[in-house]
């Protein structure tokens, strides 16, 4: 029965492990906590929506880490890869197409185009359907580089311009608030 309990209390006891040593002596315990070597490919951190393209016959293949905007996961961010033989014959253009409400994010897509896109159209009283985030650029060479911090996307609806109501009424607003989308 005493082995039992002294069993017991040996198993409770804090032993020497992996990433730290204990060591009990005169003065009292000790815990120490080992440092850790890493091998220098494991201190590299990937960012949201880094870019990455390969030559394939015909032009490139291109593919983003993954990434949100408003924590809403791009549609197409697993398909491997997100952009199949980009052609180009002049620079190329990577944006998130973000689908909304007019107030929240409902959906996005990546996708590309050979020209810079326009920003939306601002609206009275909600911000527009559908905006885009240029995410990357590509040279005619395949270089290919971020557009953005190293961190997911937060948009955001902003005011932009009001406008004076044609007629005004009494207790109400007298002007129309236009929105549009901010990163």
């Amino acid at each position: 029965m005493i082995n039992n309990i002294i069993d017991s209390i040996r198993e409770c006891q804090i032993q020497s492990g992996v990433g730290y040593s204990f060591s009990r002596n005169s003065g009292g315990t000790t815990l120490s906590i080992k440092t850790q070597t890493k091998q220098p490919s494991q201190n590299v951190a990937v960012c949201p929506f880094t870019p990455t393209a390969v030559a394939v016959t015909g032009g490139f293949d291109v593919s983003f880490s993954i990434g949100t905007v408003n924590q809403v996961l791009p549609s197409n961010i697993f398909d491997n890869p997100t952009v199949a033989g980009v052609t180009t014959s002049g620079r190329t253009y990577f944006y998130i197409k973000c689908n909304t409400d007019g107030k929240m994010i409902t959906g996005a897509v990546i996708e590309y185009d050979t020209s810079v896109r326009t920003e939306p159209e601002t609206t009275v009283d909600v911000a527009p359907p559908e905006f885009n985030i240029l995410i990357a650029t590509m040279s005619t060479y395949g270089e290919i580089e971020s557009t953005i911090p190293c961190s997911n996307i937060s948009a955001k609806i902003y005011p932009t311009i009001q406008e004076d109501n044609d007629t005004f009424v009494a207790g109400g607003r007298n002007y129309k608030q236009y929105y549009n989308w901010y990163m």
